[in-house]
């Protein structure tokens, strides 16, 4: 009788506040090298459902629940994708490590992420680790950013900073074995809101839009200064704050479109630039990498940074994040803490996630 194969893998499944789809990777048993990677996107009614969800924050427990299991259906989707275009089996993985999809989070208080770890465990018929903000939330903590600590992982412990531009940006700082993090502000979110309400666009392709545009200072000062954007780390947010609504109540109205477009993409720029410090080797990450402009415009500001993408460090730009979960499922089954205090502000370091064994 052959050998019955050995569990060596874990996969990683993740969706950002850009509300676009589910990222899947394989990793290897150091969640340091993708052995497979896929993307499902969301179905265009699904996508427009979590997005009123998440911009209103209001909705029946019935349809929640509705959007709940489809949403885990497309991340069991992902995961059982990956399984077939890798041909590697089920028996193969230990874990999935599953964010899930947030709905709603106010760092320091609460944070809900969808796609519930039983329906994915039951689905995949693999053990499944998720909701792994709330154990940090009720230790004190912000529940966010989580990834500063796969951050240090993937650097090896060397000083640099790590810089995710998903919808919300957040910042690793490392430097000389100390570690600090936060959520520095929007970074796709706004653009996205904004383009999709102007041209019914889900994005700014190359940042084009934008370039179109010119940067309303007046505007830009607002913006900035916003009590958020003042308040010292640890700190988190999302597009529960950063989100239309509170776009409009700096608007007059007589501002053209493209005009605004350019200012929250300087905006996105100078909240992230403030934090990095001069020579420090960077490295990016998220969607916010293929806006070409937006890159651009975060080299002009920061000429002194030797500024590169995490793909550097042997990383796909966009799968960071879904290895990053990966890795805290290991951890969590190893029963090794995931929270950087020094970073979320718990009281102390917890073992994070639900684990659903099948």
């Amino acid at each position: 009788m052959a050998n019955a194969p050995q569990a060596q893998y874990y996969i990683g499944l993740m969706s950002g506040t850009s509300l676009d789809g589910v990222d899947g990777v394989i990793v290897d048993s150091q969640c340091q090298k993708i052995i497979a990677q896929t993307y499902q996107p969301y179905p265009a009614e699904l996508k427009q459902s979590l997005r009123q969800l998440t911009q209103s924050g209001q909705t029946a427990l019935s349809n929640l629940a509705t959007i709940d299991i489809k949403v885990a259906q497309v991340f069991a989707s992902t995961a059982l994708l990956l399984l077939k275009e890798s041909g590697i089996l089920a028996a193969q993985i230990i874990a999935i490590g599953s964010h899930g999809q947030t709905i709603y989070h106010h760092g320091g208080q609460y944070s809900m992420q969808i796609a519930h770890g039983a329906l994915l465990a039951e689905q995949t018929s693999i053990t499944t680790v998720a909701d792994f903000r709330m154990q940090d939330v009720a230790s004190g903590g912000q529940g966010a950013p989580l990834t500063p600590l796969y951050h240090q992982h993937l650097l090896k412990n060397q000083s640099g900073v790590v810089i995710n531009l998903g919808g919300i940006a957040n910042i690793t700082l490392l430097t000389d074995g100390l570690i600090a993090g936060f959520d520095t502000g929007p970074a796709n979110t706004l653009l996205d809101n904004w383009i999709n309400q102007q041209q019914s666009l889900d994005y700014d392709d190359g940042g084009l839009w934008a370039k179109s545009g010119r940067i309303d200072q007046s505007l830009l000062g607002k913006l900035l200064a916003d009590v958020y954007f003042q308040q010292q780390a640890p700190k988190s947010t999302g597009p529960e704050y950063f989100n239309l609504e509170w776009l409009t109540g700096f608007l007059t109205g007589a501002e053209p479109a493209k005009d605004v477009q350019r200012t929250l993409l300087e905006l996105t720029i100078v909240s992230i630039s403030k934090h990095i410090p001069n020579n420090a080797k960077v490295y990016l990450c998220g969607g916010g990498v293929r806006n070409g402009f937006l890159i651009e415009r975060l080299i002009h500001l920061n000429p002194n940074n030797d500024i590169k993408t995490t793909d550097e460090l042997g990383m796909h730009t966009d799968y960071v994040e879904a290895a990053a979960f990966a890795y805290f499922a290991k951890r969590t089954l190893a029963k090794k803490t995931s929270n950087l205090t020094a970073v979320t502000g718990a009281k102390s370091a917890r073992i994070l996630g639900a684990i659903y064994a099948t």
